[in-house]
């Protein structure tokens, strides 16, 4: 599942409450824009997903919220339970959040890519995102979770300071492996060539749009390789 931020809009005193998910025709601060239908290709033109506190699937939900298209707009429209504690503290806590100074609170969705293809605008290779599968909404404290400020790899776009922890996880592997190329099995020593090699790549630069989109490609399998990396180290031997 990959997330994305959104912005609130409003909240009442029903628990009902407005956020503004993508603006479609813009490209966004991963480098993405959307195609229309990309949230309403569903059946009824909308889709219905769980409120969930941080992205944690073993919390009960706090509500649902219904992910539609408005014009130029993609909106999701929360809906707190507030016949449940949950519901009730969350819509207490976003209520405070958002009449009290700065919000501190952000959202974010989360969701997975149906359907997609690249474009080339000028010198940038954007990604255009045709059908997406929303899985869930929350909010999450700013700089703690997935898409506000730490690691967010939903493509491979080498932008400054996104793989910052990653980087510095594979300087010590790399070090370890100058030490002892063994401590690498035939399984990392295959890894790291298809790094290697996806790095020179995307360094060669592409010269047309085939080769954009190829690069492109390439990145992701990068951003996958160093996802994966984040979460386990290379077997050794």
């Amino acid at each position: 599942m990959l997330t994305k931020t959104m912005t609130i809009k409003s909240m009442d005193d029903a628990g009902k409450g407005l956020a503004l998910i993508a603006t479609l025709s813009a490209v966004d601060h991963d480098g993405d824009t959307y195609q229309p239908g990309a949230f309403s290709w569903k059946e009824g033109g909308h889709q219905w997903v769980s409120l969930l506190p941080a992205h944690d699937r073993r919390a009960m939900p706090f509500g649902k919220a219904r992910v539609y298209e408005d014009g130029d707009h993609a909106y999701a429209e929360l809906n707190l339970n507030l016949d449940t504690e949950a519901g009730r503290e969350w819509h207490a806590a976003l209520k405070f959040d958002l009449a009290t100074g700065d919000a501190v609170v952000e959202w974010s969705y989360g969701y997975d890519i149906i359907d997609m293809d690249y474009q080339i605008r000028g010198t940038d290779r954007i990604r255009v995102l045709k059908r997406l599968d929303v899985d869930e909404v929350s909010p999450v404290l700013r700089g703690a979770g997935v898409g506000t400020g730490t690691l967010a790899i939903k493509s491979a776009a080498l932008r400054e300071g996104r793989f910052k922890s990653l980087l510095n996880e594979l300087g010590i592997m790399a070090e370890a492996v100058d030490g002892d190329p063994n401590v690498v099995s035939a399984t990392g020593l295959k890894q790291l060539r298809d790094i290697h090699d996806a790095i020179g790549r995307v360094f060669s630069g592409p010269a047309d749009d085939d080769q954009a989109k190829a690069a492109i490609a390439t990145d992701t399998a990068l951003g996958e390789h160093l996802k994966s990396m984040s979460r386990r180290h290379l077997p050794v031997g």
